[in-house]
């Protein structure tokens, strides 16, 4: 699946938020204040978050954090002041910036990043994912799965267990992006 090209598209219902999801492998990082900012004006007015692909489970992990944080903002039990960071928060599992960033933030040893954006409107928010993509490079969405050594690592990351995927049954790499979004989901229950 190296090289595969497809961005996930999503809405969120009843917010009208449209998201775009990719991913980009082998990405260079010499300072990443720097390449935040370009990413910044790139994506602008969109929203938008990186996150390090190699800590993501699957387009689905991202697409569930970004409902979580909206949900949060509406309901006011956010606990960042920007979308684009409760959406990290969520993601990562953690309720604590600093955590969140060392979890899934990219940093210059990050070479596989996923790349969010979104918009209250769709060509908007396909626009702004399509001028930071040039600036990302190498767009390939294989790096968002979960598959061999990275099953391993995911584990590790978000404190799942063999018996956890076990109760849960099925595809292992399936059941882990489950339990993944499901922690995300439960930081809201402990807020």
């Amino acid at each position: 699946m190296r090289g595969c090209a497809m961005t996930y598209r999503a809405r969120i219902r009843d917010s009208g938020w449209y998201l775009l999801i990719g991913g980009f492998r082998d990405v260079q990082v010499s300072d990443v204040e720097s390449l935040l900012r370009r990413i910044g004006e790139a994506a602008a007015p969109c929203t938008f978050q990186l996150f390090d692909a190699d800590r993501v489970a699957g387009w689905e992990h991202i697409y569930m954090a970004a409902v979580n944080a909206d949900r949060a903002f509406k309901t006011g039990s956010a606990l960042s002041r920007s979308l684009a960071m409760e959406i990290l928060l969520y993601a990562s599992c953690r309720d604590q910036i600093s955590e969140a960033l060392e979890v899934l933030g990219v940093s210059k040893s990050t070479k596989n990043m996923a790349l969010l954006v979104m918009s209250q409107e769709r060509d908007e928010a396909q626009g702004c994912f399509e001028r930071v993509s040039k600036l990302l490079g190498a767009k390939d969405d294989s790096v968002l799965s979960v598959s061999g050594e990275k099953l391993r690592i995911l584990m590790d990351v978000y404190g799942v267990t063999g018996e956890e995927l076990e109760a849960v049954g099925g595809d292992p790499h399936e059941a882990l992006t489950s339990l993944v979004i499901e922690r995300g989901a439960l930081l809201a229950v402990h807020r």
